[in-house]
């Protein structure tokens, strides 16, 4: 397993939410705006007490994308366009998984008191969200080019 992928999980053990995980993983390789970092610390997902549509570690890994992305086009070295490959991420994760969303990766809504619970009870978070953050990692290292080839 990748470093950056093994980091990513230490963090999430930690206590860090998956997206917050995903991106102090990368976080060494991109610079961070002011505005950037204001939109990266922002509260991320379902534990925000709102329903959101994208799996955490999804969200971390699509705003490490589009850092990376920022980056290349300010350095005029954009080969891809940015919609194309976040799009890439997309559906790869949904070839995995079939879903984007929290609530359907993991059948229960955790902006909710009884679904918190639920995933609580049924230990969720380790037995799913432990593969959606290694995955989206793994797809975010091969999208950004540290996956070894070969």
């Amino acid at each position: 397993m990748e470093e950056r992928v093994k980091t990513a999980l230490a963090k999430f053990e930690e206590g860090f939410d998956c997206s917050h995980a995903i991106l102090s993983a990368y976080a060494d390789l991109f610079e961070f705006d002011d505005k950037s970092m204001e939109t990266i610390f922002r509260p991320c997902g379902p534990m925000t007490g709102r329903p959101m549509s994208v799996c955490g570690a999804v969200s971390g890994a699509l705003k490490a994308l589009n850092q990376k992305l920022r980056e290349e086009k300010e350095a005029g070295n954009a080969t891809r366009k940015k919609s194309e490959l976040l799009r890439e991420f997309r559906e790869r994760f949904e070839k995995l998984h079939g879903s984007v969303s929290c609530t359907q990766l993991l059948g229960t809504d955790i902006s909710e008191i009884d679904g918190q619970m639920m995933a609580m009870d049924n230990d969720l978070f380790h037995t799913h969200c432990v593969r959606y953050i290694t995955d989206s990692a793994t797809i975010l290292e091969d999208l950004i080019g540290l996956k070894r080839r070969g």
